[in-house]
C-alpha cells in the first residue's frame, strides 16, 4: 500500500510538472460554459452528454500521458520495485483518478452555478441520486476514455502515428456505434468490442430522472469495458520490453 502511495504520488508530480492538463482542463471548461450558456437544461439529459464529451476528452489525457515520463525513468523505477505489473497498474490508478477529479469538475461547476444563481441552470431542484448518478455515469465514461487513449502505448505500436491514428478510430467508433449498429445490424457482431458509451448516453439522454437500478448495470458494463482496456494495456506492455 505504502508502495502504491508513493507511485500515485510520483505519477502526479509528473503530471504536473509536465503541464499536459492546462490544454484539456481548459477544454473542460469550455465544454461546460457552452453546455450551460442557454439554461434551463435538463439535469439527466445535459449530465449525459457531458459523459459523451469526457471520454473524449479523457482520451486525449490518456494518449498524451504516455509522453509525460522518460523511459530511462521509468526502468529504472521499474527495476527498483522488481515488478513491472505495480508500476503499470499506478499508472491506471492515477488516470482513474484524473478522470475523477474531471467528473467532479463536471458536476460541480454547473451545480454551484445553479445554486449561486437561485436555480436558474436546471429545469427542476436537483436530488441526491442526480449527483450520485450522474457521478458514476460521467466518471465511468471518463475511464473508459483514458483508458482508451492509453492502450495504443508507443511501446504497443512502435509508429506513433500509427498509434494516434488508432486511438483517433478507436474514439470515433465509440462515438458513431449506437449509429453504425442502427444503419448496418450485422455490425453489432464486431462492434460489441466497443465500448457503449453513444448506447448509454442515448439511453439517458431523454430520461426525468436517474434510475439508479439502471445506473448501476450501466456502470459495471462500462466498468467491466474499461478494466479489460487496463489488464489488455498492462499485458500488452509487460509483453512489449523497452527496446
Amino acid at each position: 500500500m505504502k508502495t502504491m502511495k508513493e507511485l500515485l504520488r510520483y505519477q502526479y508530480r509528473q503530471y504536473m510538472l509536465s503541464g499536459k492538463y492546462i490544454l484539456p482542463l481548459i477544454t473542460l471548461l469550455a465544454v461546460i460554459s457552452v453546455m450551460y450558456t442557454v439554461t434551463p437544461v435538463g439535469v439527466v439529459s445535459s449530465f449525459s452528454m457531458m459523459s459523451l464529451f469526457l471520454f473524449l476528452i479523457m482520451v486525449w489525457v490518456g494518449a498524451v500521458s504516455q509522453e509525460i515520463e522518460p523511459e530511462v525513468s521509468e526502468q529504472i523505477i521499474i527495476l527498483r520495485l522488481q515488478s513491472e505489473r505495480i508500476y503499470y497498474i499506478s499508472q491506471i490508478l492515477f488516470m482513474g483518478m484524473v478522470s475523477a477529479v474531471a467528473t467532479g469538475i463536471s458536476i460541480g461547476v454547473p451545480m454551484l452555478n445553479h445554486i449561486l444563481h437561485g436555480g436558474g441552470v436546471f429545469g427542476r431542484g436537483i436530488l441526491l441520486f442526480d449527483v450520485i448518478g450522474g457521478f458514476l455515469l460521467m466518471c465511468v465514461c471518463s475511464f473508459n476514455g483514458a483508458m482508451a487513449g492509453g492502450i495504443f502505448h508507443p511501446r504497443i505500436v512502435r509508429d506513433r502515428k500509427i498509434g494516434m491514428g488508432a486511438t483517433f478510430f478507436l474514439a470515433l467508433l465509440v462515438i458513431v456505434r449506437i449509429a453504425v449498429i442502427h444503419r448496418f445490424p450485422v455490425s453489432k457482431f464486431v462492434l460489441w468490442l466497443v465500448p457503449p458509451v453513444s448506447d448509454v448516453v442515448s439511453r439517458f439522454s431523454n430520461q426525468e430522472y436517474f434510475n439508479m437500478g439502471k445506473i448501476m448495470i450501466v456502470f459495471g458494463v462500462l466498468m467491466g469495458y474499461g478494466v479489460i482496456m487496463a489488464v489488455l494495456r498492462v499485458e500488452l506492455l509487460r509483453i512489449r520490453k523497452f527496446v
